[in-house]
């Protein structure tokens, strides 16, 4: 669904489309950013409720060689200890800023390096927060002036961040930004979440959920509406709503204006009504309004609803909506990732993790189905943050990208059908004519379609005359998708026939048929747990679409 725009302080919120007795035991206050109390010159304490005699400084250990990283038998302690005296050093030495957490954890064993990375992180923030508040005030009132020494956004057409927001073994499914250009336009990308993820279903404290992280260097843009964004869907039969966080990143500049990464956190929840506070979100902040952050600095933890927490109807999926908006209101594709991390997305928004039968399959999913690697696809000049040119897929400078191919197709093969069951299939782009198939057993069959306008009829001759039964039609307007049937739908026990296919606009077709015993799980109908509304939802705080 198109966003909708709120401006407080040139600031821009998005809108997208019983109690869980694990997660409400979350703490409803602001936590602390880290567990560290670190004091230049001083030794690093654990700020923990264990006995005074575990408070002790750390032993000293000051370099890799005094532990050995490589054994996976390494005390956790020890590795702690390293990081948070390596952490000591670069207080000591003014060079905090320059930490890498990637870098300290570089030697770790590999099924101990995410939460070391978390681990270093979290750390590396707090000494950074804890180090500022010792220098004198010049470092303060040198803020404004640091934003006006950001990049332009160009400089991110050559030099890509190799930090995703959040990590790719947290997310299960995803979408580029699709264009104006493209078969159904919305204005972000979005990454989705499982709800029944046993590491969320156990989480304890916002700490527990999955990380996000500072793209690049930055200032933080966060008031204090973020913790309680109205999403309004007034205008649905019947008509419910949900509560989104949000914040932005200033990383760059163009024609004066700040350009800012937005970061928009939907659960798809409503916080009041199953008891928690309006508020219940600024615990999962970690950053304030106005912060300095560093590329890879966890800023917030996105919360994941179980179920029975959730709003919605069968077809919401909690998620994160992010991009580019260049202050007031010009959303950009947020092409600023390497291709390596373009690669590792655009696999996730292909192959979903837990499969297109997901229990949090969420039919914005699709918008994703079959697009090629990219951060935006088929988007206009407007929407193109390195130039004015339309491009159709945007991966790199908005140049070299012209050079792509910028297909969408998914294959017969994983409509959804076993390849072992499949009997007949196609694939194309454009208007096509497939005569004289031949199917001599009952069979169904399975067609997608990237986008609208498009139609399939199906045709066959009776007594010497020709008869025509449409089987799909995608208006214009509509983004992907996939039909079932079967074929006493349409031919009963004629077995030879042909199929018309019109797409006029070259968006892509993928037909397979399959045997009649074929299992075909239909995306969005796995999920058995009625949600807490619609119906019943409380009236709309801020019903703005009815006010549209």
């Amino acid at each position: 669904m198109k966003f909708s725009f709120i401006f407080l302080f040139c600031f821009v919120i998005f809108a997208c489309n019983a109690n869980s007795s694990n997660t409400s035991q979350i703490d409803d206050s602001v936590p602390q950013t880290s567990n560290l109390k670190i004091t230049k010159n001083q030794s690093v304490e654990k700020n923990t409720e264990s006995k005074s005699d575990q408070s002790a400084q750390p032993k000293n250990i000051k370099s890799k060689s005094d532990v050995d990283l490589n054994n996976k038998n390494t005390n956790s302690d020890d590795l702690i200890l390293y990081i948070q005296n390596q952490i000591l050093n670069a207080i000591n030495n003014n060079t905090v800023n320059s930490l890498d957490p990637s870098k300290l954890c570089a030697e770790i064993p590999s099924d101990k390096k995410n939460n070391c990375n978390r681990y270093a992180t979290t750390q590396i923030q707090n000494a950074r927060a804890k180090n500022s508040t010792n220098t004198n005030n010049n470092t303060i009132t040198s803020t404004s002036e640091s934003e006006k020494s950001l990049p332009n956004i160009t400089h991110f057409a050559k030099n890509k961040s190799d930090r995703f927001f959040v990590d790719f073994d947290d997310i299960v499914a995803g979408h580029p930004y699709v264009g104006a250009r493209s078969p159904s336009p919305h204005n972000d990308a979005q990454v989705y979440f499982s709800n029944t993820d046993q590491r969320w279903i156990n989480a304890k404290k916002p700490s527990d959920y999955p990380p996000i992280y500072a793209v690049a260097d930055g200032y933080i843009n966060l008031p204090e509406i973020s913790f309680y964004n109205v999403v309004d869907h007034s205008d649905s039969d019947p008509p419910w709503w949900h509560v989104a966080y949000a914040f932005t990143l200033k990383i760059a500049k163009n024609d004066n204006n700040y350009v800012e990464f937005i970061y928009q956190m939907e659960p798809y929840m409503i916080p009041g009504i199953i008891d928690k506070p309006n508020d219940f979100y600024k615990q999962f902040v970690l950053v304030t309004n106005g912060q300095y952050v560093k590329k890879g600095d966890i800023l917030a933890y996105m919360y994941v609803p179980s179920f029975s927490e959730m709003v919605g109807d069968k077809g919401t999926s909690s998620h994160i909506a992010f991009s580019l908006i260049k202050q007031p209101r010009t959303v950009y594709v947020p092409a600023i990732f390497s291709e390596e991390v373009v690669s590792k997305f655009a696999d996730v928004y292909r192959n979903p993790k837990e499969g297109w039968e997901s229990e949090s399959f969420g039919f914005d999913w699709n918008r994703g189905r079959g697009l090629p690697n990219g951060m935006g696809w088929m988007i206009s000049g407007e929407e193109n943050p390195f130039g004015d040119n339309p491009v159709d897929v945007l991966i790199y400078d908005g140049i070299k990208d012209t050079e792509l191919d910028s297909r969408a197709m998914v294959y017969p093969k994983d409509l959804g059908f076993k390849s072992a069951n499949l009997i007949y299939s196609k694939y194309g782009w454009g208007n096509t004519i497939i005569e004289n198939i031949k199917i001599e057993e009952n069979w169904q069959f399975l067609f997608s379609g990237i986008g609208g306008p498009m139609k399939v009829v199906f045709r066959l001759e009776e007594n010497g005359k020709y008869r025509e039964s449409k089987v799909v039609e995608l208006r214009s307007g509509q983004n992907f998708n996939l039909t079932h049937q079967h074929q006493n739908n349409f031919l009963k026990n004629s077995d030879v026939f042909s199929i018309l296919i019109t797409d006029p606009n070259n968006w892509g077709w993928s037909l397979a048929f399959a045997n009649k015993e074929a299992e075909f799980i239909a995306p969005g109908s796995t999920r058995d747990i009625s949600l807490k509304c619609p119906p019943g939802c409380p009236p709309s705080p801020n019903p703005y679409k009815l006010k549209k």
